[in-house]
């Protein structure tokens, strides 16, 4: 089962029911199996082992989220429009988390699991990286390696690789949750191992950087002391990263034929100079597509105010941007535009009901992360480094979230899922590892004798306790 759970998640972080459907036409019932595949090991598990399905505190909140999105939709404008951005979350979401957690069960699986959307990101970093050496429009990939086409402010082409997603910033997005995560496997694997994850540590992050994704770069750096403060990172190794980031910035986009990378880099500093009233101008001196987002966030803020409680229902924020946006100024779009704020955005549409019940849902995972963290810091290195890379993985995610609306949501709800599954892997099973891994260390041996002339006998023995 636990090669089932691997290959099925594996498969769905790297898109490939998607791509096999618009790239390779695949009929799109048949993709949808590859999903249902995780009700095979928890049939196995409540039909033929008789285990009861767990529903945790989470999808209980998710629930509740879905129950507000969905009175949030029905009365609004477009009751169509809100309900299918409700069933979306819930058959791609919340459906989706509930068959991950039921299917990991153990601490293997759970590792397993990680271990696997961990090798779907470095091959997706490794796939763009050999695209961009050999030529973005001449390699796609086999659809795992698709291209957004931009001109800059001197109408100069830029391709951005997208991935096997197709945008660029959504891409970004489901690589850098990755990076903590991998970096916490490497922390805690065996030295004859560690080296891989490393890799794919560096190949996840080339893939983000070739997304020339600003947002994204800006939140891993907010994300940073959260690692220090957890004691994931030392003060060392961020001096030996951004040497090492530095030099990266200065020769990787002239080895790979990226003479615009710096200058997209750099603009983030000017950005936040404009935004900040240090130099004249203000929002007008920022590039467009700042502009553009900053317009799209300012009226969807409207929009809220006008909708304080319940909102104006599930995808209305998009329909209603022309409208809000003539009273902001800035760029305006002619067509419709998400937010590129998840809360300004969820605010919006479900009110200060639905924020508040999708805040809930986040705290209880990082709640429950935060206590797994805290308890195997000192007696189970493994775990805690696993832990805490989810636990940046999320911040990571709502940190992106300020300058992304909500779409592409399987890939949140399966990072939530696996958070949740690894801070309740069951105590008494933790425990039995744990002296498990005493035991077969060498570290120290229980022994219970039963007379002066009895051969000694191990209370605990190596393998599963």
């Amino acid at each position: 089962m636990i090669q089932l759970i691997s290959v099925t998640v594996f498969l769905i972080y790297m898109n490939v029911p998607v791509v096999l459907v618009s790239e390779h036409g695949v009929p799109r019932p048949l993709a949808l199996l590859v999903p249902l595949l995780l009700a095979v090991p928890v049939a196995y598990r409540v039909l033929l082992r008789g285990e009861a399905l767990r529903v945790p505190g989470m999808i209980i909140a998710a629930l509740v989220m879905l129950a507000c999105h969905t009175l949030s939709a029905l009365l609004s404008e477009r009751p169509d429009i809100g309900l299918e951005s409700v069933f979306s979350w819930l058959l791609e979401g919340v459906l989706l988390a509930f068959l991950l957690l039921n299917a990991l069960r153990s601490r293997d699986e759970v590792f397993a699991a990680a271990r696997a959307i961990v090798a779907a990101g470095a091959l997706m970093g490794l796939l763009v990286l050999l695209q961009q050496i050999l030529g973005p429009r001449d390699y796609g990939m086999a659809g795992f390696g698709q291209l957004a086409i931009e001109a800059d402010a001197v109408e100069r082409v830029q391709y951005r690789l997208t991935g096997p997603i197709g945008e660029q910033n959504r891409f970004a997005q489901i690589l850098a949750v990755l990076i903590p995560l991998a970096a916490g496997l490497a922390f805690a694997a065996p030295a004859r191992q560690r080296w891989l994850y490393w890799i794919a540590t560096a190949l996840i992050f080339a893939g983000v950087l070739l997304t020339f994704s600003r947002g994204t770069l800006v939140a891993l750096v907010l994300v940073l002391p959260f690692a220090l403060f957890f004691g994931f990172l030392r003060l060392r190794h961020l001096a030996v990263a951004a040497i090492c980031g530095a030099v990266l910035l200065a020769v990787l986009p002239f080895m790979i034929a990226m003479p615009y990378f710096a200058e997209r880099v750099a603009s983030i500093g000017h950005v936040f100079v404009q935004l900040s009233g240090m130099a004249p101008g203000g929002l007008r001196n920022t590039d467009g597509a700042s502009r553009g987002r900053i317009t799209s966030m300012q009226a969807t803020g409207l929009m809220f105010l006008d909708h304080p409680l319940l909102g104006a229902g599930p995808g209305m924020a998009a329909q209603n941007y022309a409208e809000y946006a003539q009273f902001v100024g800035g760029k305006v779009r002619a067509a419709t535009r998400r937010a590129h704020n998840l809360y300004l955005e969820q605010a919006a549409e479900t009110g200060v009901v639905g924020l508040l019940a999708l805040l809930g849902v986040l705290w209880m995972v990082l709640h429950a992360l935060n206590d797994t963290r805290q308890r195997t810091q000192f007696n189970d290195r493994e775990l805690w480094g696993l832990v805490c890379g989810l636990q940046l993985g999320v911040l990571v995610y709502m940190t992106t979230s300020l300058f992304l609306h909500a779409s592409y949501v399987r890939y949140f709800w399966l990072l939530l899922a696996l958070a949740v599954a690894a801070a309740t892997i069951p105590r008494p099973q933790m425990l039995a590892e744990f002296l498990s891994l005493i035991t077969r260390a060498g570290l120290g041996r229980l022994q219970l004798e039963s007379s002066p002339t009895a051969v000694e006998q191990p209370m605990v023995r190596g393998g599963s306790a």
